[in-house]
């Protein structure tokens, strides 16, 4: 079971990496490498996502990929590219990990 949190875990990353280089890697700078790395990235995000589904719910593996990336790509842009963290925002961030939090024990719970 470790294996496919592990594919989770690698869809989360390479999504991140995705959706950064949306901005890391604009068309006025880095013309077509830009599209080809966020391409390649969130193909792959996809593609483990799918392995992913495999042994996990996929309500829980998609609430994880896009909470989880939600929140990463937020620290990502507050680090890399100077973006604001209001304490709203932090809120924002810390009610969509709860709400991950919480559908993770009712599923759990449903299939005891």
């Amino acid at each position: 079971m470790l294996r496919y949190w592990l594919f989770l875990l690698a869809a989360i990353l390479s999504e991140t990496a995705g959706t950064t280089s949306l901005k890391a890697f604009d068309d006025v700078h880095y013309g077509q490498a830009g599209l080809l790395a966020t391409s390649t990235f969130i193909a792959l995000s996809y593609f483990l996502l799918s392995k992913a589904v495999l042994r996990i719910p996929l309500g829980i593996a998609y609430t994880c990929w896009e909470g989880v990336g939600l929140a990463l790509v937020a620290m990502t842009s507050f680090l890399l590219f100077n973006e604001p963290m209001p304490p709203l925002k932090l809120i924002g961030i810390g009610c969509v990990l709860t709400g991950l939090i919480w559908l993770h024990q009712v599923v759990r719970h449903s299939n005891d």
